[in-house]
């Protein structure tokens, strides 16, 4: 490699765990993996604001100006809207193939972003330190090779797929990653040091990650057929992606994406409805191309955030920094409704927050048993029956 290339090389490094004997699809006949779709909503989504409480008058007096009108929510059941800014996926609910669950967090809900993302991401107690992604509890019982790929938006970040025990892989698209991947070649593992055996070993796995993706997209190795699909944005350039990778056979079990935009600490209105706006048309796309190649039912879609918001609207027009939230689960294999409880708003903590109804881990070790058909690490805290 010549400097330049070297760099680029350099840069793939930190994009890739361990990642021994990558296994890919064998092809559409064959069977395929179930696949879990994560979508990170940065910042914090207000899920009151999301999913509305409109049968609750506490909710029109906390949030004044902010309160979403009954009018125009489209309704769903048990007294809850849903945001028009979600209007796009309201046919996901119709067809029964939407669910949300209400009240998710967890005791002693911890404010600041970064810790409280830890704790989503690694199943963790509010003072217990994890260093392992939750899904490390679950994938390497479900298969070998390839757990999960990470689409990021400039940082790199695995999250839940954050693990020694994972091989996941971070990259902006895979048209980027085989572009840079095409400088490695394939050279024999020396043992002559550690550093050496190290090295080595990520550029023959990074050579044969590229060369098997290749393989795999084909023709859509360079350039998206569905890309004229999908709305502008970071979210719908990460689903692309997703959508490109799932139906040409790669076989990850997971994939990561994020979209920004949710910690709304003022004039909540227009930010949250942008944000909310394009994740629905993100998703609606998403679905609709998986159903015309008929792998809606194998694809489970989950958000979620690292805290919801405070019931009461703040002096700037938004909302600070809350404790449970709402969930969105959509898929072909979704039971449809609202599962979990609703938040009591007499209630409120000494920080004005609500208390949480249900226990996040109790989604993930769902996920676990229900879709993937694993032992459930989280059985203390039960299930939720939105999965068939």
């Amino acid at each position: 490699m010549n400097r330049r290339h070297f760099l680029k090389y350099s840069s793939l490094i930190s994009t890739v765990g361990a990642l021994p004997q990558i296994a890919f699809g064998a092809g559409k006949n064959q069977r395929q993996n179930k696949v879990l779709v994560l979508v990170e909503l940065k910042g914090g989504n207000d899920g009151f604001n999301s999913l509305v409480p409109y049968d609750d008058p506490l909710y029109y007096d906390y949030r004044g100006a902010l309160a979403l009108p009954k009018r125009n929510l489209i309704q769903l059941e048990k007294g809850r809207g849903l945001a028009p800014s979600l209007k796009a996926i309201a046919p996901l609910w119709n067809a029964g193939e939407m669910a949300w669950i209400e009240g998710v967090g967890y005791p002693q809900g911890i404010l600041s972003h970064f810790r409280s993302l830890n704790i989503w991401e690694t199943a963790s107690n509010a003072n217990q330190v994890l260093h392992n992604g939750w899904l490390s509890k679950v994938l390497p019982q479900y298969k070998k090779g390839l757990h999960g790929i990470a689409l990021n938006t400039g940082e790199i970040r695995l999250g839940p797929l954050d693990s020694t025990n994972l091989n996941s892989v971070t990259m902006r698209n895979p048209y980027s990653f085989l572009k840079q991947s095409q400088y490695i070649a394939d050279i024999p593992l020396s043992r002559q040091t550690s550093a050496i055996k190290h090295l080595t070993d990520k550029q023959h796995q990074l050579h044969d990650l590229g060369r098997q993706i290749k393989e795999r997209m084909g023709k859509t190795a360079s350039g998206s057929p569905y890309a004229s699909r999908f709305t502008k944005g970071k979210l719908a350039h990460s689903l692309t992606s997703v959508t490109d990778m799932i139906l040409s056979g790669v076989d990850a079990p997971v994939y990561k994406v994020t979209q920004s935009g949710f910690d709304t600490h003022a004039n909540q209105l227009d930010a949250q409805n942008n944000a909310l706006f394009q994740l629905a048309h993100g998703l609606n796309t998403f679905a609709s191309i998986m159903k015309q190649n008929n792998r809606w039912n194998d694809v489970l879609v989950v958000t979620y955030s690292e805290f919801g918001r405070r019931v009461k609207v703040n002096k700037s027009g938004g909302t600070d920094h809350g404790t449970a939230s709402a969930q969105m689960v959509l898929g072909g294999n979704v039971r449809g409704g609202i599962y979990g409880k609703h938040p009591n708003f007499n209630n409120l903590d000494a920080n004005e927050n609500v208390h949480h109804t249900t226990d996040f881990r109790s989604v993930y070790g769902s996920i676990a048993q229900q879709w993937w058909r694993q032992s459930n690490p989280w059985k203390p805290y039960g299930t939720l029956p939105f999965l068939k």
